[in-house]
């Protein structure tokens, strides 16, 4: 999966901030292969994160620390956001 996140003017750290606990409780998920966040052009974010099977990425959605970090607390600091779910075989 690989997302883009910009975040509203004036919100830079506390999204990169979040997204530090968010990774790491990420990382510690057991069907995460990867999880790595960029810096982007024009102060934007790009997360690339690998998924052992849909089912993983599924429960990485559904888990607490994505709904309280992510969902909660980062997405209502973006101006835009895309998220791109590709499945390698």
């Amino acid at each position: 999966m690989v997302a883009r996140w910009q975040p509203s003017p004036g919100n830079r750290s506390t999204v990169a901030a979040a997204l530090e606990h968010l990774a790491a409780d990420s990382r510690a998920e057991a069907g995460c292969l990867g999880y790595e966040a960029y810096d982007g052009l024009d102060g934007e974010t790009i997360l690339v994160e690998r998924y052992a099977d849909h089912a993983a990425l599924d429960a990485h959605r559904a888990s607490d620390p994505f709904r309280r970090l992510a969902v909660e607390r980062i997405v209502p600091l973006l101006a835009h956001r895309e998220v791109v779910v590709a499945t390698v075989e």
